[in-house]
């Protein structure tokens, strides 16, 4: 990444045609501080946040195929298969580690 925009300083490659801001007319807010824990699990170089960088995609795989629940209402009739929520929605996630009695 070689080009900066000069509207919003975001990076780009030469080639590449991404209008990042529309030329200045959208304008993105700031980002927010990082919050302490998170930065001291990513900059320490103590035991936990060793570990944690160890096994950062254990926990992002482990939060992100959680398994989806709802009340669902197949709709009557023929057509494309779909369905419709009812009621509160909400994801299951089960522990980083299997426990000691599951393989």
């Amino acid at each position: 990444m070689n080009v900066i925009c000069r509207f919003c300083s975001a990076f780009r490659f030469q080639g590449e045609l991404l209008n990042c801001c529309h030329n200045g007319k959208v304008r993105f807010p700031s980002l927010q501080e990082c919050p302490l824990l998170l930065r001291r699990l990513l900059e320490c170089d103590n035991h936990e946040a060793r570990n944690y960088r160890d096994d950062i995609r254990h926990y992002n795989a482990a939060c992100s195929f959680a398994s989806f629940g709802s009340d669902v209402i197949m709709p009557p009739g023929r057509g494309p298969y779909c369905f419709c929520l009812q009621g509160q929605t909400y994801h299951f996630i089960s522990g980083l580690h299997p426990n000691n009695d599951e393989n």
